[in-house]
């Protein structure tokens, strides 16, 4: 992450009305990153203070020479749980975006194979095809669930990514609503297996989130 981006996600959540913002610090010889998370009320304040203490790179100047700690990531969100979704949960299941983007390239280098496109504009509706597949999983947010169903299921979502380029509209639908219901039974099962529905027990965090002053 550079300057420019934290710069532009704090305009960004000040033009939307975003409660919060958090930002992700890594520290020379710690094992974890710190999550520190900030209210509304302090995003001008501390909006100076990354500007003015940390560089292009989101190293913090003070410490150069004597220990690494920089920014790694950040995040506007209205919740708590909306900053750990994206910083920690997001980015330790990251994975699943990869493997999807592959399946869908799979199908569509192998419709292209065995059925070569015979002008450019059929060739091009593939690869808006292709894009416009992507698109549809990849700008959406997973838990760490929900990403590991997607790796145990990659083969099922690539069988509906070929039903969707082979344009038949009502097997893709059931085959989303059936993946769908899957998902759902997954991570109801996880949720057990966790002793989720009581409050009993909750996965363990990947890192420390506090608030800042």
């Amino acid at each position: 992450m550079k300057k420019g981006q934290l710069k532009a996600l704090f305009i960004e959540a000040k033009g939307t009305g975003q409660k919060y913002i958090g930002v992700m610090i890594q520290t020379e010889g710690s094992s974890e990153p710190e999550v520190i998370i900030n209210p509304k009320e302090n995003f001008n304040a501390k909006f100076d203070y990354y500007m003015a203490a940390y560089d292009d790179d989101l190293i913090l100047i003070a410490a150069k020479g004597k220990k690494d700690i920089r920014i790694t990531g950040a995040a506007a969100g209205a919740s708590f749980e909306d900053i750990q979704s994206q910083l920690i949960d997001e980015k330790a299941s990251s994975g699943w975006k990869e493997q999807i983007a592959d399946a869908v390239d799979r199908v569509v280098d192998k419709m292209l194979k065995e059925t070569p496109p015979e002008t450019e504009e059929e060739r091009q509706n593939c690869e808006t095809m292709r894009e416009t597949i992507k698109g549809m999983f990849l700008t959406q947010r997973r838990s760490k669930t929900e990403a590991a169903f997607i790796t145990e299921n990659i083969d099922r979502y690539e069988e509906l990514f070929e039903i969707c380029m082979n344009g038949d509209d009502a097997q893709f639908k059931k085959g989303i609503t059936e993946l769908q219901k899957a998902q759902n039974e997954y991570i109801l099962q996880k949720e057990r297996e966790n002793g989720h529905f009581d409050g009993s027990s909750h996965e363990r965090p990947e890192c420390q989130i506090f608030t800042e002053e």
